[in-house]
């Protein structure tokens, strides 16, 4: 994978300044999203959706991190690597929720057992997501070996769904 070059960052830096002001607008506007029943759903909410938070465990404040998707299978990382994270307390106790949009969704997150294997996939759909959001100038540190070492995959948890909606805080 090539990283971009100098103007391919700087011609992003305007995209991405437009897409980051209409996106409080454009959150309020949509409808709530249909919780997902299968992995697959999950994974289609999460590339359809504008806004991604995540937060370990059930108490915690949502962060916004940005997720991926390879398949069915969701994909965070990390971007900051102070202790104690997020990241630390979903590796202690892999329960948690994120919110995408205005649905949250109770997940398990755990390092993937083929993560060798599905780390070019991984690094690839990163690629197409900066892209998208006209954010190429971050893809250095999304693809370092300690951001890919932090790997993690979101799975929908099992037992009852959350079926409330919440607004944005």
């Amino acid at each position: 994978m090539t990283s971009p070059s100098l103007l391919e960052k700087a011609t992003d830096v305007p995209k991405m300044i437009a897409m980051q002001a209409v996106k409080p607008l454009r959150l309020m506007l949509r409808e709530p999203l249909d919780y997902p029943n299968t992995q697959g759903e999950l994974a289609a909410l999460v590339d359809n959706a504008l806004a991604h938070e995540i937060r370990a465990g059930f108490t915690h404040r949502f962060i916004t991190l940005l997720f991926v998707t390879v398949g069915e299978r969701v994909f965070c990382r990390r971007y900051q690597y102070t202790e104690p994270s997020w990241h630390s307390v979903f590796r202690a106790n892999p329960a948690g929720q994120i919110r995408l949009d205005k649905t949250v969704v109770n997940i398990t997150a755990q390092v993937p057992d083929d993560l060798s294997d599905t780390l070019p996939a991984i690094d690839a759909s990163y690629a197409a997501k900066l892209k998208q959001l006209g954010a190429r100038f971050l893809l250095e540190g999304a693809v370092e070996p300690r951001a890919q070492e932090s790997t993690l995959e979101l799975m929908l948890a099992p037992g009852p769904a959350i079926t409330d909606r919440i607004d944005r805080q």
